[in-house]
């Protein structure tokens, strides 16, 4: 059959730990989604197996998978055991590299307190000490701005707002967080941080009640007077513009959150396949159609994956010492944007046939099937872009058009 496959060695054994876990996690999928409960053992069985540490650097501990296009196949097999569990260590792998190339460009450019920093949070990951889920979803935001909001005071920086959607947040220790901040010219800017959960003056709320992805901690996140040191804040450029730096980070992410939905729609593929047999219903022509409409469709999803992953790593290793220039990072994003489309809109085809095939058993919440359906749905609304932003995105730059200019908050 079709599978994604690493291409790295460190990416392979990152994979053999991700399908380990996953045979693991998919035995209390379905407690943790009717109890609507964050399945806290499966972090902690991430922490203890050094899967949440692989993506750092060997000096520092981890097992230097730098391969967005394994990063993304580790994600599609945690997705079929757990896509609560997935959807939130997506953020914290998306951020574990995020740091690693904070930590090799601060010793390339001479910038030892980033440096430092990087390499503390890193060590603290290896260690198994750290989980980094991300906060920055607001209403009426995307990547380009945010209405939270940090003021200057004495050694650092007073923050206030609300988040929304910040997946595995109650199992994390430090969340990673963006804001609008006015620098000492008057420019008002785009800042990042990655802070702590522990500190006083943030509020994880505990309101998390989707229709699916019941087990992955959601929550709002609200900011109050919340305390960020001047050394935590970086600033990532203009507020309310797409900068180089900024798309590609999202070229990496939007494809292990894609990765991830298609690994919910191969599980429930097998499991209606499975069941087809062993209901002795093989020779029904329509259950032959649509299991054959499935493999094509599942087929088609990897394949596009597949290539995305493999450009997204030449795209990263051509500006590894250099940032691309503002229309190359564009070109690339629009690009993983298409497939992340086609992929998640698939996976949820093939989730909807797969209810078909089932009868009236996966409309019963007891069947995996039903979790599954659910589930599926998130894949559309995922950021950056949900798909009507998406399709906005990619058909402005494939007309050379500027989408800091068009694109409405």
């Amino acid at each position: 059959m079709f599978e994604l496959q690493p291409i790295t060695n460190p990416g392979q054994k990152m994979v053999s730990l991700a399908e380990a876990h996953a045979e693991d996690f998919v035995s209390r999928a379905g407690q943790h989604d009717q109890d609507r409960t964050v399945a806290f053992e499966n972090f902690e069985a991430i922490k203890s197996s050094g899967l949440s540490g692989c993506a750092a650097p060997v000096e520092l501990g981890g097992a230097g998978m730098s391969s967005m296009h394994d990063w993304m196949v580790c994600m599609n097999r945690l997705g079929r055991g757990d896509g609560s569990t997935a959807l939130a260590f997506n953020m914290h792998m998306n951020r574990t590299l995020g740091l690693t190339r904070a930590w090799k460009s601060s010793r390339a450019t001479g910038n030892e307190a980033r440096e430092y920093r990087s390499a503390e949070l890193l060590k603290r990951i290896t260690s198994g000490d750290l989980i980094i889920a991300v906060a920055n979803a607001e209403p009426g935001a995307d990547i380009r701005t945010s209405s939270t909001e940090a003021k200057k005071t004495v050694g650092g920086w007073l923050l206030n707002g609300r988040k929304t959607f910040a997946t595995g947040s109650p199992a994390a220790g430090a969340l990673s967080i963006r804001c609008k901040f006015t620098n000492d010219s008057g420019e008002v800017r785009l800042g990042a941080a990655i802070v702590p959960t522990d500190r006083d003056g943030m509020d994880i709320k505990g309101n998390w009640n989707g229709m699916g992805m019941r087990g992955s901690g959601s929550h709002d996140v609200v900011f109050t007077d919340y305390f960020v040191n001047d050394e935590e804040l970086d600033d990532i450029g203009p507020f309310g513009r797409f900068n180089a730096p900024m798309l590609s980070v999202a070229s990496g992410s939007n494809l292990g959150l894609a990765a991830v939905f298609l690994g919910i729609a191969e599980f429930a593929h097998q499991t209606i396949v499975d069941s087809i047999k062993d209901r002795g219903q093989t020779r029904h022509p329509m259950s032959q159609f649509r299991v054959a409409e499935n493999e094509v469709d599942l087929a088609t999803c990897i394949a596009m994956l597949d290539y995305s992953g493999r450009n997204v790593d030449e795209f990263y290793h051509e500006f590894s010492a250099v940032s691309p220039s503002n229309d190359k990072a564009l070109l690339q994003l629009k690009d993983t944007q298409s497939t992340k489309l086609v992929v998640n809109k698939k996976a949820v085809d093939v989730v909807d046939r797969c209810m078909a095939l089932s009868g009236g058993a996966g409309y019963l919440e007891s069947n995996v099937l039903s979790r599954l359906y659910r589930d599926v749905r998130a894949g559309p609304l995922m950021q950056p872009f949900a798909a009507n932003k998406a399709y906005e995105f990619i058909g402005l730059v494939a007309l050379g058009l500027d989408p800091s200019e068009e694109m409405i908050f």
